[in-house]
């Protein structure tokens, strides 16, 4: 799951840890993917400290989140068709389609959330800019990770761009997709094959519309 797919989870806490916690493993690794935090080794660390507490906290529903999501019938259904659709585009590229459609379905879930108002990326981006920065970074030394640097370099940036409401936008999302792609492969995508991406997101994002929210109720009934 994306960031506000996994910020609608906690879009009623007023808690900034616990909203930076629920997406730390993400930013954590946009920033370095070289770099494996594991908290669960260290938990005993955490305690007596609520903002600790509240960032092991949100880590942990993260977790459990992307691990229901992964293994729902939803996930599977809902990749394997977009996995066709998009396979086309991209056969003369060296993405792979399952990637592909597993980002592209992430993203339309938070385009989604936009769209129906069910979370708004400016409740999203105040909690973060409340955050703590202090307790974040004495977390991941408690996580063993020596310098933070990297993290924080990162996550300025993240706070800057502020990129997260354009995802109400399919041209976005398209170039979103690539962008992550190409952390991965050497791409080129022909204004032809990014045109016909778009029309394929805009037409699945609309077959979902009326299902889509049924993950998320199955979801928040399973985390703990």
């Amino acid at each position: 799951m994306n960031f506000l797919s996994h910020y609608y989870f906690e879009r009623y806490s007023r808690n900034p840890e616990l909203v930076l916690g629920c997406v730390l493993p993400d930013l954590i690794k946009n920033a370095d993917k070289d770099i494996n935090v594991l908290p669960h080794k260290y938990e005993n660390r955490f305690d007596g400290n609520p903002k600790l507490s509240a960032i092991y906290r949100g880590w942990v529903r993260h977790v459990e989140a992307d691990r229901y999501f992964h293994n729902a019938p939803f996930f599977y259904t809902h990749t394997h068709e977009l996995k066709s659709l998009l396979a086309p585009t991209v056969a003369d590229t060296p993405i792979r389609p399952s990637f592909l459609s597993h980002i592209a379905l992430e993203l339309l879930l938070d385009h989604l959330l936009l769209q129906h108002r069910a979370v708004h990326e400016s409740d999203f981006y105040e909690c973060l800019a409340a955050v703590d920065r202090d307790m974040v970074a004495r977390f991941l030394r408690l996580c063993n990770v020596e310098d933070t640097a990297f993290f924080f370099t990162y996550f300025n940036s993240f706070m800057r761009a502020q990129y997260i409401g354009n995802y109400r936008h399919f041209d976005q999302i398209t170039y979103a997709v690539i962008n992550i792609c190409r952390r991965l492969w050497e791409v080129q995508l022909s204004v032809c094959q990014q045109e016909r991406m778009t029309a394929i997101f805009a037409q699945y994002a609309a077959e979902l519309d009326s299902v889509f929210r049924a993950i998320f109720d199955d979801l928040e009934a399973h985390l703990p």
